[in-house]
């Protein structure tokens, strides 16, 4: 049995904590903060997500604590006017292709079930703690270290110093305004169960339910905070109700070019799992998704490798073509959701024409991992 530190109690940290332990092996996570806490933010959770989750036996307890969209509708911010919409959870159709529901859900509920199950798994969570760089004193007793830390980890930059990824991320000039209303405080048409996207000039907007009683709504702008003009009657409602109920909180987005080779993955005994090694642009909705896959991999890995230094470079070598892959392709949807002009026209030709098979993204949903997970 390996015994692995963990630095950092998100996603990335707490689903590697599970998948190690289902692998047999011991994890240790140290949180910097002193509480967990992720409030005011939602997450979808795609069919490759959920298929993962569910294999862990978290299915059930996630789909109660969130809620299963019926459909994504596309509008276009201007005139409300669908551009597309498909089923997302229908018994018939998405469902029976997946196997497992797309599910919305707040962060703060996914990490307080993740929590749970890396402790009952019989992780170690201690918050109010830093992995502080890769010196052999933080490792004693420890097999190998996990950078689980997010976006401006300290893992990476002692295990990426003096590489071309190394150093701080960059900005992308775009910024996501968030907020989480109680349903009630919507107008009646708004209401509903599904994903609704509105397309405008450099900026979009999405709103979704999280379960049966809130809904997230994001907005995501290019450039100053300009709001599209002319808004359509449902948009300008439904940002008029978050202005009028506390406003939206602000998020720089950030940005870190994909790693093109596994060698920046793993180095010896320390690895990089989550935004740690590929922070995700929002608009394929995959950050969460990708950690969890991260983590996958990284227990079939260590279940099937001779010993963990194997086991990391098996890990990395699984993951970072499909990581590249879909933060290029989250660049690329975030540019034809933002589309003006010729562009926008030719994306919403599209849209209207082909757009249920576009925007399911079965090369997204239907992926599996080069290892077998073991149970």
């Amino acid at each position: 049995m390996a015994k692995f530190l963990i630095a950092g109690a998100g996603i990335a940290g707490l689903s590697a904590a599970i998948a190690l332990a289902r692998s047999g092996h011991e994890a240790t996570v140290l949180e910097q903060a002193t509480e967990l806490s992720e409030v005011g933010a939602g997450i979808q959770l795609g069919p490759n997500a959920m298929r993962i989750l569910t294999d862990w036996g978290l299915g059930e307890a996630i789909r109660d604590k969130g809620c299963e969209p019926a459909h994504l509708i596309i509008r276009d911010a201007r005139d409300d006017h669908v551009l597309t919409s498909r089923p997302l959870n229908d018994q018939d159709n998405a469902r029976r292709k997946y196997g497992v529901p797309h599910v919305c859900i707040r962060r703060a509920d996914l990490q307080s079930v993740l929590l749970q199950a890396a402790q009952d798994a019989g992780a170690n969570v201690l918050v109010g703690h830093m992995a502080q760089g890769l010196h052999e004193s933080r490792l004693a007793g420890f097999d190998a270290l996990l950078g689980c830390d997010g976006l401006h980890s300290k893992v990476r930059g002692d295990l990426l110093a003096n590489t071309q990824h190394g150093g701080k991320p960059r900005s992308t000039g775009h910024t996501a305004y968030r907020a989480m209303l109680d349903m009630t405080l919507l107008p009646l048409e708004l209401r509903t169960q599904s994903v609704r996207v509105w397309l405008g000039a450099s900026q979009h907007v999405v709103a979704y339910p999280v379960n049966q009683q809130q809904m997230n709504i994001v907005i995501a702008q290019e450039g100053a905070p300009t709001l599209a003009s002319p808004m359509s009657a449902q948009l300008h409602a439904l940002i008029a109700a978050v202005q009028a109920n506390g406003g939206f909180t602000t998020w720089d987005l950030f940005h870190r070019s994909p790693m093109l080779s596994p060698k920046f993955y793993a180095k010896g005994n320390v690895a990089l799992l989550g935004d740690a090694a590929h922070p995700m642009l929002p608009y394929l909705a995959q950050g969460a998704a990708m950690a969890i896959e991260d983590a996958q991999a990284l227990g079939s890995a260590v279940a099937s490798q001779a010993n963990v230094d194997m086991a990391l470079q098996a890990y990395a070598k699984a993951r970072w073509k499909r990581n590249a892959h879909v933060q290029w392709r989250s660049q690329m949807q975030g540019a034809a959701f933002h589309a003006s002009g010729f562009m926008r026209l030719a994306r919403d030709a599209v849209l209207k024409v082909a757009g249920e098979r576009v925007t399911a993204m079965s090369w997204l949903y239907d992926y599996q991992n080069n290892f077998k997970e073991s149970t």
